[in-house]
Order: structure tokens, then C-alpha cells, then sequence
């Protein structure tokens, strides 16, 4: 389908925001993993955090081939659903059933079958997950070739991935693990946690059935594969990948995302172990303090568009938005630290922390939006240097990213914990104070030191767009002018 017949089809605001839909799967998982799913592991059924984290590596290495394998093999299908959509309504049942199957291990299992049950599910979710997300998130390429429009279908996704997180902090917390006589710390109870992972595992189902049923009618105005595009073959994904990292801008975007991601699952991990035991608060007050974060997160994903055409440059907003989260996720900590800070448990230290988040996560929406947008117009200046459209293979980088949340973040933090010596079920009494330091050190200069090292990374970023609307004018004239 040339590019003509692809501009043909008027993108309405129904395709849009069913398209955007399909986020809010994505929100849920990546919540889950990054939030619950070491505290599960580790507190609820005790094992270690080297385990945990071994075992999240395992699942990380399986992603690390099997992304890029569904990104081009969606790439060059042939269907009469198209490229994308057979993949997408492919991935709905086995993707909510494994989520399910995760946090739902038989009883009774010992340390060493709860780690294999952690690896086998891990792989099962994260793979079914990219059978569906990798075709979902190429749409944003497919869906529109214009600059900003890029950016607010990208926009309109990091909103809709803010709803979602926000219906695991919300049912999450304050239905599922509510507090008990038994279980005053209602995270710690087993029982809580197959019941939680039952209503979004449908959740996730009902997700990635509407946003592909609600883009279907969409499908004959994307693009298709091409008729003399060779088949998918593993030596075709490896020469895509060899490709795809000769870009300069593809690069930095990848290692912008990863480090990120990394940081983000960090931040995630550990936020319950410093809420409940470094700043003293109840889980009651921490389930009040995340919605606010998620609702930071989407007044930044709104915002991103108008601020893209202020300062013009993808990558200008991006290292801003970097910046921001930094200076505003670490303040309270840093604070403590230096004694100037409120007491642990204290109502002011409460709303600093609370305001924080809310604030830092506009940037989170900023961050998420500009990244999704850049590999969109990455796809293009692929498209220009080597004739064919491979967005699947581009946002396999992008869904791997992703993942960083839940797993190289975890990796950190499951080492941060057994550095610090927490232990199982520890509480206020049990705690060791050094523990507390070690944790807040983490949460404090080390993330001031990974987002450094993200603004370097996303520095080489050299995709401008001017470059860009110079790209889009030779794949015009490549399609014959149009």
C-alpha cells in the first residue's frame, strides 16, 4: 500500500482513542511487575531477592530474542487482517492468563519451585504480552506519518496506560489488599493476590480485545507487507536488528528508554518497602499518595503535545522531562537525609511526598509520550535509507524497554534489598535503621545518578525536524510523489 492510499484513510478520533485503548493492558502489567510482583516474591512467599532477581534476568534474556522475532515476523505477515491485527487478537487470552497464572502459584511450593514457577510465568506473560504490544505499539507509526500527530496518538496512549495504572493502585490497594486483624499490612496476604491478578487478567482480555476490534476497521488504510518481502527468517531479524542499530537516534532512543525503565522499576520496587518502613507511612496513606502520581503522570502525557510545538525539538522536551522527574521524584528523600526533612510518620512528610510524586510523574508523562513519538519518526528514516517499513522490529526495542520496569529495575532492586539485609515480613520494630539508609541512599543519589547517565544517553538523540520533514518528503517522491 503506498503512502497515498495510506493518507486516504481519514484517521477519526474514534480510531484514536481505541487505539489508545490499548494501553491500559500495558499499564496494568507494567504497575503489577514493577509494583507487586517483588514484594509478592519476596515478602509473601520468601524468596530471596538474589532468586528473584536471577529470575527476572532469565525472563529479560528470553525477551532479548523473542521481541525481536515477533517485531519482524508481524513486520513481513501476510493477512487479510493486515501486518498487526492477527497478532494482536492472537495475544488476548494468553496474555490475561498467564498474568493470572503468575500471581497464583499453588500452595505449599518450596523456595526452589516458587523461583521456577517465577521463571516460567515471568517468560509466559512477558512473551504473550509482546505478541500483542510489539503489533499494538507499531500502529503509532502506521496509524499517521505526521510529526505532531505522532506525538498526540502517543499522547493519547501514555493517558490511557495512566488509567490503567491507576486502576491497580485503586482496586489494588484499597480493595484487594485492604487491611485485616490478620494481615494489618494487607500486601502481606496471600490470599489477596490470586483474587487481584483474576479481575486484571480480564481486564488485560477485555483490553486488547477493544482496542483491536476498535482499530479494525482502520486495517485496509495501513500499511501492508510487501508481496516480494522476503519471509520471516531468523536471519532476516538479525540483519533488521544489525539495521535498525546502525541509526544513531535509534540507539540513544533504545538506551534512553532502557536506563530509564531501570530506574522507574527501581523506584517502583522498592517505593513500598521506603513508604512503609523509611518514612513510617500506612498502606492505607501510600494507596492514597500513587493515584495522585498517576494523575501527574496523565496531566504530563496531555501536555506533551502543546509543549512539543513550543520547543519544537523531541529531544529538548525529552531531556527537560528527564531533568524534571529527577530534581522532583528525589527532594523529599534527599531532605531526610540531610535532616531537614519532617519526622517519619509525620502528616506533613505525608503531603511533601505525595505533592512530589504528583509533580515528578508529569514528567514520567512527558518522557513516555516523546519516546514513542521519536521511534515513530525513526521508522521513517528507515524507511528512506532502505526502502521497506519495519515498525515492528523498531518498537520490539520499545516493548523491551518497557520491560526494564519490571525487570532490570527489579534485578536492582532485589540486590538493593539483600544489601540492606531486609528481611522477610520486616515491619517499623523489626527493621534495622543502616537497612533504612542503605534503601534511602538508593532511592536518593542513585536514581540522580541513573537519570545522569539517561540525559546523557538521550544527548545523542539527532533526529530534528527539520531532518525530518526532509525524510518524509523522500518517501514521497520514492511513491511516485504523493
Amino acid at each position: 500500500m503506498s503512502v497515498a492510499d495510506q493518507e486516504a484513510g481519514a484517521l477519526t478520533w474514534r480510531v484514536r482513542i481505541m487505539f489508545a485503548v490499548g494501553q491500559i493492558p500495558e499499564g496494568v502489567q507494567s504497575t503489577s511487575f514493577g509494583f507487586f510482583l517483588l514484594f509478592f516474591y519476596n515478602q509473601v512467599l520468601g524468596l530471596s531477592g538474589f532468586l528473584a532477581s536471577v529470575a527476572i534476568v532469565i525472563a529479560l534474556l528470553v525477551d532479548a530474542i523473542s521481541d525481536p522475532v515477533i517485531g519482524s515476523w508481524s513486520d513481513g505477515f501476510r493477512h487479510r487482517w493486515g501486518r498487526r491485527h492477527p497478532f494482536m487478537y492472537a495475544g488476548a487470552v494468553p496474555f490475561g492468563l498467564c498474568f493470572y497464572l503468575l500471581f497464583a502459584p499453588p500452595a505449599g511450593l518450596s523456595e526452589p519451585e516458587v523461583f521456577v514457577w517465577l521463571v516460567v510465568f515471568s517468560v509466559l506473560t512477558r512473551t504473550t504480552q509482546s505478541v500483542y504490544s510489539i503489533p499494538h505499539t507499531s500502529l503509532t507509526a502506521e496509524l499517521s506519518t505526521d510529526y505532531q500527530e505522532r506525538t498526540q496518538l502517543s499522547s493519547l496512549r501514555s493517558v490511557l496506560q495512566s488509567v490503567g495504572m491507576l486502576m491497580v493502585f485503586l482496586i489494588g490497594l484499597q480493595i484487594f489488599f485492604e487491611a485485616t486483624p490478620d494481615y494489618p499490612n494487607g500486601q502481606l496476604n496471600p490470599a489477596a493476590y490470586p483474587n487481584f491478578a483474576i479481575v486484571f487478567g480480564l481486564i488485560i482480555f477485555i483490553g486488547v480485545m477493544l482496542t483491536a476490534y476498535g482499530t479494525h476497521s482502520h486495517i485496509p488504510h495501513l500499511p501492508q507487507a510487501s508481496p516480494t518481502a522476503a519471509r520471516f527468517s531468523f536471519r532476516n531479524v538479525v540483519q533488521e536488528a544489525g539495521l535498525a542499530f546502525g541509526l544513531r537516534s535509534f540507539r540513544s532512543v533504545v538506551s534512553t528508554a532502557v536506563l530509564f525503565g531501570m530506574t522507574m522499576g527501581m523506584v517502583s520496587a522498592l517505593s513500598i518497602y521506603l513508604g512503609t518502613l523509611y518514612f513510617q507511612f500506612s498502606l492505607a496513606l501510600i494507596g492514597l499518595s500513587f493515584p495522585a502520581s498517576v494523575l501527574g503522570m496523565f496531566l504530563g502525557a496531555g501536555l506533551a503535545t502543546p509543549l512539543g510545538g513550543f520547543f519544537q525539538e523531541k529531544k529538548t522536551l525529552l531531556m527537560g522531562g528527564l531533568a524534571w522527574y529527577a530534581m522532583w521524584n528525589t527532594l523529599p528523600i534527599m531532605l531526610s537525609l540531610a535532616g531537614l526533612a519532617p519526622e517519619p510518620g509525620d502528616a506533613l512528610l505525608f503531603y511533601l511526598v505525595m505533592v512530589c510524586n504528583a509533580i515528578c510523574s508529569m514528567g514520567i508523562g512527558v518522557l513516555t509520550v516523546m519516546i514513542g513519538s521519536m521511534i515513530a519518526d525513526i521508522t521513517d528514516q528507515h524507511e528512506a535509507m532502505h526502502g521497506n517499513r519495519s515498525e515492528g522490529i523498531y518498537f520490539a526495542a520499545s516493548s523491551f524497554a518497557s520491560k526494564a520496569i519490571g525487570g532490570f529495575g527489579v534485578v536492582i532492586s532485589g540486590v538493593v534489598i539483600d544489601l540492606a539485609g531486609i528481611q522477610r515480613s520486616a515491619t517499623v520494630e523489626t527493621v534495622d535503621p543502616e537497612s533504612l539508609t542503605t534503601l534511602a541512599l538508593a532511592m536518593g543519589p542513585g536514581v540522580m545518578i541513573l537519570i545522569g547517565c539517561t540525559i546523557l544517553a538521550a544527548s545523542f538523540y539527532d533526529l530534528s525536524r527539520e531532518k525530518h520533514r526532509k525524510i518524509r518528503g523522500l518517501i514521497s517522491e520514492a511513491n511516485g510523489g504523493s
